[in-house]
């Protein structure tokens, strides 16, 4: 890849990131969110195992001390639960109640309703998501 072309598309992923954040904000502003917060709720699919909060802390490039604050506000809010690993005890979990399922869904369709990805077809995002994953795993 030439260092024009590597330059250029950090260019652009930075300007799609700056687009997303900023359009977030509003969204975020209405669910009473910061976001941090909502970076946890993003990552607590509710259709898949308990993360353990050191994972959050290794997806949110933090430290686990800040997931713990995280997630003590999120429990403040009635939004989640901090429970044993189902199949390790001796492992904390954060857990979507039913509030934060509910409030995790309003916070995915209000950015995907205001994305600029909205614009792309199907077949456009999925080609994105693809080429994206593999960027990332190659990080």
């Amino acid at each position: 890849m030439s260092e024009e072309l590597a330059a250029s598309l950090l260019h652009q992923t930075m300007a799609l990131a700056g687009q997303i954040s900023g359009r977030m904000q509003d969204g975020l502003d209405r669910l009473d969110l910061t976001a941090p917060l909502a970076n946890v709720l993003w990552l607590l699919r509710p259709d898949a195992d308990p993360l353990p909060l050191r994972k959050i802390a290794g997806l949110l490039h933090c430290d686990p001390s800040n997931v713990t604050l995280l997630s003590g506000k999120l429990e403040q809010r009635g939004l989640a639960e901090r429970r044993p690993h189902p199949r390790d005890g001796r492992v904390r979990t954060l857990v979507l109640t039913k509030a934060g399922e509910d409030v995790r869904e309003r916070l995915l369709s209000t950015v995907m309703k205001h994305s600029p990805l909205a614009g792309l077809t199907l077949e456009e995002q999925e080609q994105l998501h693809a080429l994206l994953a593999k960027a990332i795993d190659n990080a």
